[in-house]
């Protein structure tokens, strides 16, 4: 008889299936440009069935899909002040450069953290919960870049619109997962956090729940943004037509 543990992480399994071959039908034919998102997400859904990279693939889905669309926006003629455009190109590499750096820690962590020598084993210890709060400090950096952008709303192209949109519905449950993951990785000595040996609820309902809503949410925005053909067709007449009615 299986544990309940042991179901989730078969149920985990069955669930990111599918997630990749959706993934990659995106990143190879629907979506070719741009496709970085998708291969992450595709990437992750390979690797992901070990607790706890899956929220930080998340943060890696929303922030291609951002910083990539940024220059969505740009074909698109979104009026901005030369100064604000380029504070938004500077925020976006400081993002880039503080997700690989939180990354890096959290592997090597992760690494050192299975030593024999106590030392050591604490000392990856520190290096993850350093690498944890880097990346909510990327997050941070994330969610100011999106408030910017409703700001601007009106001004940016159908698409973008429906990727931001998609992007402040799973902000919430992105939020709840990433609460749950500090509190396994800060209070480890707390088996309600516990996601291998503490109770099922929180890792179900906190955890793998928030983990599949956002999941999915991304995978159906896939589905209703257009082809890349079709929405580089219809962004470079609108930019036309912007331009001819700025003359």
């Amino acid at each position: 008889m299986l544990a309940n543990h042991s179901k989730l992480s078969i149920a985990q399994i069955v669930f990111y299936l599918p997630v990749l071959a959706i993934s990659s039908y995106f990143a190879c034919h629907r979506h070719q440009r741009p496709r970085m998102a998708w291969i992450i997400l595709a990437i992750f859904s390979i690797g992901e069935y070990k607790y706890p990279a899956v929220p930080t693939g998340i943060l890696v889905i929303i922030y291609e899909q951002l910083f990539n669309n940024y220059f969505v926006l740009i074909s698109d003629r979104l009026v901005l002040e030369q100064n604000a455009s380029s504070r938004i190109h500077r925020c976006l590499v400081f993002s880039r450069i503080l997700f690989f750096a939180g990354m890096a820690l959290v592997i090597a962590g992760g690494g050192l953290e299975g030593s024999d020598n106590t030392n050591t084993a604490l000392t990856g210890i520190k290096l993850v919960k350093a690498g944890y709060i880097i990346v909510v400090i990327f997050a941070a950096c994330l969610l100011a870049i999106q408030v910017h952008f409703w700001k601007e709303y009106s001004r940016i192209s159908g698409t973008s619109q429906t990727i931001l949109r998609a992007m402040a519905l799973a902000t919430p449950f992105i939020v709840v997962r990433i609460t749950y993951l500090f509190l396994s990785v800060f209070q480890a000595s707390d088996l309600r956090w516990n996601a291998l040996a503490g109770p099922i609820a929180p890792f179900l309902t906190m955890g793998l729940l928030m983990e599949y809503i956002v999941v999915w949410i991304y995978l159906t925005t896939g589905f209703i943004i257009p082809r890349y053909r079709a929405v580089k067709g219809r962004d470079s007449i609108r930019s036309c037509t912007t331009l001819r009615e700025s003359v």
